[in-house]
């Protein structure tokens, strides 16, 4: 059916999606090859998400280990945490991963979140996300 002056299109979705990425640099940030390639000292990612119960799903957390190519894929870790609903509203929640032992070859630490948005009567609301980061241990 074509769409005229008096022509009603459906809604759209009421739920969206805030994309934010980062590709971190290992040997830029004072990391060596021989380092990360023998020593393999672990990588931790951590976040934190609002949980602002928009939905049961409202954040999305996705990391690859990259060669330096920034293609090639090491490792990776993907987790899409489920809310209770039963905590107070705007409750915060860690989400970490340690990779170890990933292999030779990381050069990069491509890290990208998602959060949940819904517009509503009053205008958006967003999940917010806060204290995203990248660290590197070394063992003993």
């Amino acid at each position: 059916m074509p769409a005229g002056p008096r022509a009603r299109l459906p809604c759209a979705l009421s739920h969206s999606w805030t994309v934010k990425h980062q590709c971190v640099d290992l040997l830029a940030e004072g990391l060596w090859e021989e380092l990360l390639d023998d020593e393999q000292p672990d990588i931790t990612v951590m976040d934190w998400f609002e949980d602002s119960r928009l939905d049961v799903c409202v954040y999305e957390l996705h990391v690859w280990l990259l060669a330096a190519d920034r293609h090639t894929i090491i490792a990776q870790h993907h987790v899409a945490p489920r809310t209770s609903g039963r905590g107070p509203p705007g409750r915060w929640v860690q989400v970490s991963h340690v990779f170890r032992q990933y292999g030779p070859g990381v050069r990069f630490v491509h890290f990208l979140h998602k959060t949940k948005n819904r517009m509503e009567p009053g205008g958006l609301r967003r999940t917010r996300v806060t204290d995203s980061s990248v660290s590197v241990q070394f063992r003993e």
